[in-house]
């Protein structure tokens, strides 16, 4: 062991913490000298033997990151680069900027100096004003002769920035000795000759085992199946275990999690049942995450769907909850906020590329115009939300697949002058496109012909098959009232008027299925050609429904006042005369004949979701849906999965390594842009985004070659490793395996799993907040959004839902609370103890207490426990025993599981 039981009890968190140490001086170093070197103007001027040094070390880094931007390798404005002192005395179109030794610090130092706004640099819109210590810094160099390397190169072309070049297959390197188990070793045994580093031995087997589980069903293995692997004689036990759990349909719901937080799911949110945010059933799109997953449906369809069923798939309802990806945005008040979040997590979740930086101003570090932006944007202007009904549910409240359709095509997009909505530059209207850097195919939307059932989605056959067992349903429960009431009647006024309402409720019941039939007749008739003589028989249908309700209100009204007491009968009279007019006024409706303009109320099959863009007063008339869509979704969707396509299978195989490793190979996973470094280890990206691709973009594949890597199965401890922790600390070159803290879910629903109680039912409608305490299903189940999430969840960083691209692992008090004192814990530690004490077959009635110590780390923590912690152990439950002397059999066994459960082995991933 390499922390004793003891240390690893008391200081639960000791071996996530003692990596870190490793950097923690460094960045405190680096902060302080950062620091100085900003904000220290009292500083004397350095010699002139000085002047190179301090060049690079202050003046440079500043002007890098305050105005490389406007004079860089990306714009020069004026006709000015500030990138190298040699460009810097070339001046711009107005002439010189730089005087070497003019105290007063030259024409750049007035530029940044001045009190006249509309000439200050950098401009108001793109960033705060030179500092006064930052100034100082200017010149003193300036007055010191402006000195700099005389080798020194300019910034690079933005377009050769690795992450903006199509990649390609690197060669797979050729040693790499006995080590290498797939190309993946080939790649980081590289990094390893390269560097002096020793990779570390392979992890024992119960914890390779626990690490599979974890990985790719995000749950624990069985006691059963942790001894079957570290009793297997054969070589190919670890393959077959990959090959069963990427199979199992657990997979899809560990790794739906993974994908729900890079694409923001969030279940719908507002103020009581208002709809502010998100979309109700939302979970029809979880549902198809997971479904897809375990289906391997290649990542580029997936991507496809998500941002255009409507348009490439528009009458497969299965296909169209993929778009709950948009409709997830969606937003009651203000349309701004809703496609300004589309255009940024569009673009950080597929491209890994921070757009939304261009939304006020050209992007400071990429190749990203404000232009940009607004063209990115112009793709999703025409799109809003809507709800299709389901097959056998007619009511919208209850159940319905929220999805996206063009509703708005001829909504102009304006660019917005400096980001500000109420100043759009409304001189000509931005059209969709891409930014140059990446323009390797034309983007071109073609307008898209939709089938009737799409833009007319009564047309679904079940739309009026729900509606119609729906009334027959009602109808049924309407001669069973009648019955009842005549059977049993109420004594006196109150029988009378009770059964007069249930004959009322009858005819009532009669009344609509015969308008639904009609109805259901005239819409299929009108499909394929119009029969007025259908529809006036709907329209007469509809009327003698609606005169039957009248009369029904009337009925119920009389009961009330009867009911009532005589300080209410007053009132209930009044809405009875009020009932009474009404159905006056149903008469003279229903006598009416019905000329061939009337119209019946249609089956619509979906309901459009309200959005306050336009006015602020008043909800916005709902659009038709129109039988085309503008096809520009499609298309910026073909271009994002284009093979060419530098950034995308780079950012989705960055991500699946990450999940896997504890870390990524690029280190922003939603940034690959210029300020981001290159990885290290970007000839293994590149071949992973190559071979990705060059397998039908199959997840399944990328998962099985990290797996079965001999990277992925090394130690995770830093016994021995020495002399490697020093050359490589933070293991960029991965020598070994970083130790990961659990996701929220995985600590809970590993709890659960122990327990053996764990609801193992996959999809369909959330938990809601009341019930997850009492809840036995996985934690992917839970509504989750901005005003409810779990608490157990959230301790241990659950995904935030505005933005989530990579977990959080933090270590306070809470969680060791949560899992020593919460009932999950407390109720979860008895029947662990209580499984765990049951014999093997064949083995003695009673387990001692070594053998249920054994078994309990390796079925908690999958550590084979050794001769001093068996030890500690039986001493903490002998001091138990000797504490709760009149306690239950298995109280000392329960307290050891709820050490266990707090111990940093079980919420940590070896």
């Amino acid at each position: 062991m390499e922390v004793r039981f003891a240390e690893r009890i008391r200081y639960p968190h000791y071996l996530i913490l003692r990596p870190a140490m490793f950097s923690f001086a460094r960045v405190i170093t680096f902060t302080a000298a950062l620091t100085a070197a900003v904000s220290n103007a009292a500083e004397v001027a350095p010699g002139a033997g000085e002047a190179q040094a301090h060049y690079l070390r202050r003046v440079k880094p500043l002007l890098q990151s305050r105005c490389y931007a406007c004079h860089g390798a990306m714009k020069q404005k004026g006709g000015l680069r500030l990138d190298t002192v040699t460009m810097m005395l070339k001046g711009s179109e107005s002439g010189a900027v730089l005087k070497p030794g003019d105290a007063g610090g030259s024409l750049l130092v007035e530029r940044v100096t001045t009190a006249d706004i509309e000439d200050r640099m950098p401009p108001e819109h793109e960033g705060e004003p030179f500092k006064p210590g930052e100034i100082q810094i200017l010149r003193d160099w300036i007055a010191a002769g402006a000195a700099g390397p005389a080798d020194e190169k300019p910034e690079p072309d933005p377009r050769d920035h690795w992450a903006f070049r199509t990649p390609v297959r690197p060669a797979v390197p050729g040693e790499g000795g006995s080590w290498v188990r797939n190309p993946v070793d080939a790649f980081i045994a590289q990094g390893h000759r390269a560097h002096g580093l020793t990779p570390q031995k392979e992890a024992p087997r119960e914890v390779l085992l626990r690490r599979l589980y974890v990985d790719l069903v995000g749950l624990p293995p069985t006691a059963e199946e942790v001894a079957a692997a570290v009793q297997d004689p054969g070589g190919s036990w670890y393959e077959a275990a990959v090959d069963r759990l990427l199979a199992d349909p657990r997979h899809g719901e560990r790794w739906a999690r993974h994908w729900m937080d890079i694409w923001r799911y969030s279940d719908w949110w507002g103020l009581g049942d208002q709809l502010r945010n998100s979309q109700k059933h939302l979970w029809h799109w979880r549902d198809w995450i997971v479904e897809s997953l375990n289906a391997d449906l290649p990542y580029a369809e997936m991507v496809r769907l998500m941002l255009a069923a409507d348009e490439t798939h528009p009458g497969e309802p299965d296909k169209l909850r993929a778009t709950g990806f948009l409709a997830r945005n969606y937003f009651l008040f203000n349309r701004q906020p809703w496609m300004e979040e589309t255009v940024e997590h569009v673009s950080k979740g597929f491209l890994g590329l921070t757009m939304n930086c261009a939304k006020c101003h050209d992007h400071k570090y990429d190749p990203v115009t404000q232009q940009d932006y607004y063209r990115m944007r112009a793709f999703f202007e025409p799109y809003h939300v809507r709800l299709d009904l389901v097959p056998g549910e007619t009511d919208l409240e209850r159940d319905g697949i929220p999805r996206v359709f063009d509703a708005f095509p001829e909504e102009p997009t304006w660019r917005f002058i400096r980001g500000d909505e109420s100043r759009p530059d409304k001189s000509s209207p931005v059209l969709p496109g891409v930014p140059a850097v990446l323009a390797f195919r034309d983007v071109n939307a073609q307008q898209v012909a939709l089938p009737a059932e799409a833009w007319q989605p009564e047309r679904q056959p079940w739309v009026i098959e729900s509606q119609l067992a729906a009334a027959r349903r009602k109808l049924e429960a309407a001669e069973q009232e009648l019955v009842k009431a005549k059977e049993n009647p109420a004594p006196g006024e109150t029988g009378m008027a009770q059964l007069k309402l249930a004959e009322c409720s009858l005819a009532l019941a009669k009344s609509e299925l015969r308008s639904a039939e009609c109805r259901g007749e005239a819409m299929r008739a009108g499909w394929e050609k119009q029969d007025p003589e259908k529809s006036q028989q709907a329209v007469m249908a509809e009327r003698s429904a609606a005169l039957d309700k009248a009369r029904r209100a009337v009925a119920e009204k009389e009961l009330q006042k009867i009911q009532a007491p005589p300080d209410k009968k007053e009132a209930i009279e009044k809405e009875l005369q009020a009932a009474r007019e009404n159905g006056v006024k149903a008469e003279t409706a229903a006598a009416e004949p019905a000329g061939p303009d009337a119209v019946f109320t249609r089956f619509t099959g979906a309901k459009w979701t309200p959005t306050r863009f336009r006015t602020s007063a008043a909800d916005d008339p709902s659009p038709p849906f129109l039988p085309q869509s503008t096809g520009r979704r499609k298309a910026l969707a073909e271009w994002i999965t284009d093979p060419r396509h530098p950034l995308t299978a780079r950012v989705a195989v960055n991500h699946l390594w990450a999940r896997h490793l504890g870390s990524p190979l690029a280190a922003t996973v939603f940034d690959f842009g210029r300020k981001s470094p290159a990885p290290a280890q970007q000839a293994l990206l590149d071949w992973l985004a190559v071979e990705f691709m060059e397998h039908g973009w199959s997840m399944k594949h990328v998962h099985r070659l990290i797996v079965t890597s001999a990277a992925y199965r090394m130690s995770s401890s830093l016994a021995g490793a020495q002399a490697s922790a020093v050359v490589d600390p933070d293991n960029v070159f991965w020598w070994r395996r970083l130790p990961v803290r659990l996701d929220a879910e995985v600590v809970r629903d590993s709890i659960l799993a122990l327990t053996g109680e764990l609801d193992t039912t996959m999809g369909g409608p959330p938990v809601a907040a009341a019930g997850q305490e009492e809840s036995k299903r996985r934690s992917l189940y839970f509504f989750h959004s901005n005003n409810e999430r779990n608490l157990l969840l959230t301790t241990f960083d659950g995904a935030a839902v505005k933005e989530c691209y990579r977990r959080e692992q933090s270590i306070v008090p809470q969680q060791a609370l949560a899992l020593s004192n919460s009932r999950l814990a407390l109720e979860a530690s008895q029947k662990i103890a209580a499984n765990l004490s049951r014999p093997a077959a064949g083995a003695a009635p009673e387990m001692d207490d070594v053998t249920f110590v054994r078994r309990a780390w390796l079925a908690l923590m999958a550590i084979q426990a050794g001769e001093p912690e068996i030890a500690a152990c039986l001493r903490a439950m002998e001091q138990w025993r000797s504490l709760e002397p009149g306690a239950p059999a298995g109280a000392a066994r329960a307290h050891l599981i709820r050490t266990l459960l707090n111990h940093n082995d079980f919420v940590t991933q070896r």
